[in-house]
C-alpha cells in the first residue's frame, strides 16, 4: 500500500497539554523552492497595516496611525527615478537603490514632523511637505518622493483620518520605528495555491517581520533572510552562518553555511573568496583591518556579545551595502550601517584593480557562486537552526556554530530577532524538514498559538527540542528548523491543512500571514 502524501495526528504532551502535528512525505526529486510574486499592493498594505495597528494597541498606543509604502518589486536606481537630487544621507552614505532612497526620505519627513495630510471640501486628500526655513535644502527631495508615491498610489495611511475636520493632520511626534513600514517582497501563500495546482506548499525561510528587523532603510517587511538557490543560481547569499537544506541534483543534505562558503563575482570578472590562495581574498567579520572584508551584524558576537550595528570607522576604505545581489549604497570612511538582511563589502583603496570600485557603483550588481564546486547545489534554502545530525539532536550539545542573537533590553538582535536556539523552552508553532534514511524528505508542522490568545481549542505548539525529537521518532536522520510561529502554513492539494498561529490579539480568530518564499511539492 502506498504511503499517503499527508497525515495529521494529535499528540499528548508531558504536561497534560496536546499538540496537533502535520506530516508530508516528499520524494527526493519532487521538492523545489520559489519566491512568491506579490499581487495586489492595496491588499498587502491593508493587511500589514492592520497587523502593526494591532501591535501598537497592544503596546498601549491609544490611537495609532500606521503609514506604509509598497516597495518596487524590481528596484531601480534612485538617480534614474528621481534625477538631479542629492542621494546622500545625513551621515554620508550615498544611496543607489530607489527603494532605499524612498524609505530614507520618508523616515526623515516623519521623524521631523514635516509630512502633513490635508483634506479638502471635495473629500479628497493630499500629502504636503512643510519644512522649516533652515531645512529648505530638503524640499526637492521631499516633494519628489511624496509626489511620486501619491501618483503611483503606493503610500497608505491606516486608519484614514476622520472626515470633515478640514484641518491639516500633522504627524508629530511619529513613532517611525514602530508605525512606519516599508512593505517588501511577500504575498499570501493562498494566492499561489489558487493559481497553481500542486500537491503541497509550505513556508520555508526566515524573513524580516518584527520592528527590530527594519532598522535599516535597505530593509522591508517580508524581505527574506538566508541562502536561496534555484535552478543553479544563488538568488540570496548566506548572510549569517546557519543551517541550509541543499540538493545537488541527486541527493539532499543539510549543511551549515555562511558568507565564507561563497565567492562574490564583481564587475570586470573580479572574484572574491575566503581562500588565501586566490588573488582577492576576504575575511568575514575580521577582528583587525583587512584589505577586503565582509561585515555582517553577527560580527560583534564573539568580541562583545552583541550584534555589530556598523562597520568599523576607517578613513582609507570604500564600502558598499549589499542586499541579495544588489549594491544598495556606498560610503567612504567606514561606519556604514549594516542591514539585517545584507552585509557590507569593505575595500581598502588599493585592494582591487584600478576602476573596479567605480564599476561596482556603476553596475550596482554582484553574482555569487559556491566557493567549493563539489559542495555546491542546484536548489536550496537556508533557515535554521539544525535540529538533527546523524539521528542525534544537536541543539544542546554545545557544538553549534550557527549565528543567532535574540533581542534583549537595549540590544537589537539578529533576524529573526526572537529566535534563540539556546532558549527553546517556549512552545510555538513550528515547521521542520528532515532527510530520511532512504533519501526522501519529511516535512513536519506543529500548530501553536500566541500565549495571550490561547484557548482550550488551540494546539500547544512545540519547543525546538520537542520538534527535534518529533523528527527523530519519525525516522529523520538529519533535520532543519524552518520559519515558524505565524509563518507555519501548509496547503495540501489546494486546501489549508494546518491552523496558523497568528491571532493579532483576537482569541479564536486565525489570520494567514504573508511570506516571501515557499517550498513546493509536485
Amino acid at each position: 500500500m502506498t504511503e499517503p502524501l499527508y497525515r495529521s495526528e494529535r499528540r499528548q504532551l508531558d504536561d497534560d497539554r496536546w499538540a496537533s502535528a502535520h506530516w508530508v512525505k516528499i520524494a527526493a526529486d519532487q521538492l523545489k523552492f520559489e519566491d512568491l510574486h506579490p499581487m495586489s499592493s492595496y491588499v498587502r498594505q491593508q493587511d500589514i497595516a492592520r497587523m502593526h495597528y494591532a501591535r501598537a494597541l497592544a503596546r498601549g498606543d491609544e490611537s495609532p496611525h500606521i503609514l506604509t509604502w509598497t516597495a518596487m518589486q524590481t528596484d531601480r536606481r534612485a538617480s534614474q527615478l528621481f534625477p538631479g537630487l542629492s542621494y546622500a544621507t545625513d551621515d554620508g552614505e550615498e544611496i543607489i537603490s530607489a527603494n532605499s532612497y524612498v524609505t530614507y526620505v520618508l523616515r526623515k519627513l516623519l521623524a521631523e514632523g514635516w509630512l502633513q495630510l490635508h483634506e479638502y471640501i471635495s473629500d479628497t486628500y493630499e500629502w504636503k511637505v512643510e519644512l522649516p526655513p533652515e531645512h529648505e535644502d530638503w524640499r526637492a527631495r521631499a516633494e519628489a518622493i511624496v509626489g511620486w508615491l501619491e501618483e503611483s498610489i503606493q503610500l497608505d495611511l491606516y486608519p484614514n483620518i476622520e472626515r470633515g475636520s478640514y484641518q491639516p493632520r500633522v504627524f508629530s511626534p511619529f513613532d517611525v520605528g514602530h508605525n512606519f513600514v516599508r512593505i517588501g517582497r511577500c504575498d499570501f501563500m493562498r494566492h499561489f495555491v489558487q493559481n497553481h495546482e500542486r500537491n503541497a506548499v509550505f513556508n520555508t525561510s526566515h524573513f524580516l517581520h518584527e520592528h527590530d528587523d527594519l532598522i535599516s532603510h535597505h530593509s522591508g517587511y517580508g524581505d527574506a533572510v538566508g541562502l536561496m538557490v534555484t535552478a543553479n543560481t544563488i538568488l540570496r547569499p548566506p548572510v549569517y552562518r546557519r543551517g541550509a537544506l541543499l540538493y545537488d541534483g541527486e541527493s539532499w543534505r543539510i549543511k551549515t553555511l555562511g558568507l565564507g562558503d561563497i565567492s562574490l563575482l564583481l564587475p570586470g570578472d573580479i572574484a572574491l573568496s575566503k581562500s588565501d590562495e586566490d588573488a582577492y581574498s576576504f575575511q568575514v567579520n575580521p577582528a583587525e583591518a583587512r584589505a577586503i572584508a565582509l561585515y555582517t551584524r553577527a560580527g560583534g558576537l564573539r568580541q562583545s556579545g552583541r550584534p555589530l550595528d556598523r562597520s568599523p570607522t576607517a578613513e582609507d576604505r570604500l564600502e558598499f551595502v549589499l542586499v541579495n545581489r544588489q549594491v544598495s549604497s556606498w560610503k567612504r570612511g567606514g561606519a556604514l550601517q549594516i542591514p539585517q538582511n545584507g552585509f557590507v563589502l569593505s575595500l581598502q583603496s588599493d585592494a582591487l584593480p584600478p576602476g573596479t570600485q567605480e564599476r561596482i557603483i556603476e553596475d550596482a550588481w554582484v553574482e555569487y557562486e559556491f566557493a567549493d564546486e563539489a559542495q555546491g547545489a542546484v536548489s536550496g534554502i537556508q533557515a535554521g537552526p539544525v535540529l538533527l545530525r546523524g539521528g542525534e539532536a544537536v541543539l544542546t550539545d554545545g557544538t553549534s556554530d550557527e549565528e543567532y542573537c535574540a533581542s534583549k533590553e537595549g540590544i537589537i538582535g539578529i533576524s529573526p530577532v526572537f529566535t534563540d536556539p539556546a532558549e527553546d523552552g517556549a512552545r510555538k508553532a513550528r515547521t521542520a524538514i528532515g532527510i530520511m534514511a532512504d533519501g526522501d524528505l519529511l516535512l513536519a508542522l506543529v500548530d501553536g498559538c500566541a500565549p495571550a490568545c490561547n484557548t482550550q481549542a488551540d494546539s500547544a505548539g512545540a519547543t525546538l527540542g520537542e520538534l527535534a525529537e518529533l523528527m527523530r521518532e519519525a525516522g529523520a536522520v538529519d533535520a532543519l528548523n524552518l520559519s515558524g510561529e505565524g509563518s507555519s502554513h501548509l496547503f495540501v492539494r489546494g486546501g489549508l491543512a494546518n491552523t496558523p498561529s497568528d491571532r493579532r490579539g483576537q482569541a479564536g480568530v486565525v489570520y494567514e500571514r504573508m511570506l516571501p518564499s515557499i517550498g513546493i511539492v509536485g
